[in-house]
C-alpha cells in the first residue's frame, strides 16, 4: 500500500501550538521557524528530483508551518548505542537520517505518519552514487508493511511528503513502535537495506499537536537497547566565552534491577581531550522516571577550542545513600561525537548566543 500525499486533516488551531501545557521551550520558536525556512528551501530544490510523483504543495507548505510551531516538541536522535563505564565516542555509522510527523485523531482512533524527508542517506551499496530510495513503514508489534512510499531517484537528501494514516485505539498507542526502513534500489530493481529507525509511541508527547522529529538510520544489526531519553539545550555566546548546557527534562528512564522507580540526577561533564576538567550536577528528582529539571550549566571555553577535542558528556544517574550511584546512561556532544551529538554541536555552533534544544537517548 502507497502512502498518501494528500493534505492531512489536524484539528488544531496555531493557538494550540504556541507553548507546551507546561509553558516551557517557547523561546525556541524563533529559532527553529529560521531552521525550518532553510529546510523549506532545500525540499524544493531537492523536489525537482522526484520520480513523477505529484506533491501536493500546499501539504508542503502545511506541513512546514506546522513543524515550525512544534518543533520544541521534537526528539532527536531516538537510536543511539550504550556502552557501560568507558567514555567512547558513538560506534555506530551514521547511515542518514529521516524526518517525520506523528498525529493521533481522538475523534477517529486515527494515527497518522507523514514521512517528511531525509537527508545524508548512505549508499545501499557503499559507494559514493546518489540512491534511488524508499521508505517502508511498519507499526510494531505488527510484522506486515503498512505502507511504503514512491521511489526518490539518485539522491541522498530526498523529500518524499507522503502520509499513512491507519486506526489505533488510544490505550493500544503505549505498546506500539513505529519502524522506518529505508531501502535503495538499484538500476535492475534489486533492493538493498539502507538503515532502519524506531520511534516507540509511548514516548510521545501527543497533545497538544503534532510530534515532528528526526530520526538517525541505523543498520539493522545494531538497533540499541532502550535506557531513556534527556532533552537539554546548548548556547555559546563568544563574547564572554560561556558554553551554556540547559537541562530540561528526562523520560522513560530505565532502572538497574528492574526497579520501577529511583531517584535521578544528571551530572555534566566538560572532557578536554578525553579527561575530565569540570563537573556539574542538577538536583535530585525523588521517585521520578520522567523528571523535569530546566536547570543550567555554565562553562568557560575559548572560542577556539569548539572545534578541537572537547567533549560534554550527560549522565543521567541514580542517586544512593551508600557507595557508587548507578548509571541509567549518557550522551556525548561535541566536534568529535557522531550522530546527534555531532548534529547538536554543529546547530549550536551555527546560531551562536541562541539556544539549540534537542532530544538524545541514553547509552551505557
Amino acid at each position: 500500500m502507497a502512502l498518501s500525499s494528500e493534505e492531512p486533516t489536524i484539528n488544531h488551531s496555531p493557538d494550540d501550538f504556541s507553548m507546551s501545557e507546561t509553558g516551557q521551550f517557547i523561546q525556541y520558536e524563533n529559532l527553529f521557524a529560521k531552521a525550518e525556512k532553510a529546510i523549506s528551501a532545500a525540499a524544493k530544490e531537492s523536489r525537482r528530483n522526484h520520480d513523477g510523483v505529484f506533491i501536493n504543495e500546499e501539504l508542503s507548505d502545511f506541513d512546514a508551518n506546522e513543524r515550525k510551531l512544534v518543533r520544541c516538541y521534537s526528539s532527536e536522535s531516538l537510536n543511539s548505542v550504550n556502552s557501560e563505564s568507558s567514555v567512547i565516542e558513538d560506534t555506530l555509522e551514521s547511515y542518514g537520517q529521516v524526518e517525520i510527523i506523528l498525529d493521533y485523531s481522538q475523534q477517529h482512533s486515527r494515527l497518522n505518519i507523514t514521512v517528511v524527508q531525509a537527508r545524508d542517506l548512505r549508499s545501499a551499496w557503499n559507494n559514493d552514487s546518489p540512491t534511488d530510495s524508499f521508505v517502508q513503514v511498519y507499526v510494531l508489534p505488527d510484522k506486515e508493511v503498512k505502507g511504503q512510499t514512491k521511489v526518490y531517484r539518485r539522491s541522498a537528501n530526498p523529500v518524499y511528503n507522503e502520509r499513512l494514516t491507519m486506526p489505533v485505539k488510544k490505550d493500544a498507542l503505549t505498546h506500539r513502535t513505529v519502524r522506518l526502513e529505508v531501502c535503495g534500489l538499484d538500476r535492475y530493481q534489486q533492493h538493498g537495506d539502507i538503515g532502519i529507525a524506531e520511534v516507540k509511541l509511548g514516548a510521545v508527547e501527543w497533545f497538544p499537536g503534532p510530534f515532528s522529529t528526526w530520526v538517525n538510520l541505523i543498520e539493522k544489526a545494531e538497533k540499541p537497547d532502550y535506557h531513556g531519553d534527556i532533552l537539554f539545550s546548548l548556547s555559546y555566546l563568544p563574547t564572554a566565552e560561556r558554553l551554556t548546557m540547559v537541562v530540561v527534562k528526562a523520560r522513560g528512564l530505565k532502572w538497574k534491577g528492574g526497579k520501577k522507580t529511583g531517584d535521578p540526577y544528571v551530572k555534566v561533564y566538560l572532557m578536554i581531550d578525553g579527561k575530565k576538567v569540570n563537573k556539574k550536577k542538577t538536583t535530585v528528582k525523588k521517585g521520578d522516571d520522567c523528571p523535569i529539571y530546566n536547570e543550567a550549566m555554565i562553562f568557560s571555553v575559548p572560542a577556539t577550542m569548539l572545534e578541537k577535542n572537547i567533549t560534554l558528556r550527560c549522565t543521567v544517574a541514580e542517586y544512593s545513600s551508600g557507595g557508587k550511584d548507578p548509571h541509567i546512561g549518557h550522551v556525548l556532544v561535541g566536534p568529535n561525537s557522531k550522530g546527534a551529538g555531532l548534529t547538536h554541536w554543529n546547530q549550536m555552533r551555527a546560531t551562536l548566543r541562541k539556544p539549540v534544544a534537542m532530544w538524545h537517548s541514553l547509552r551505557l
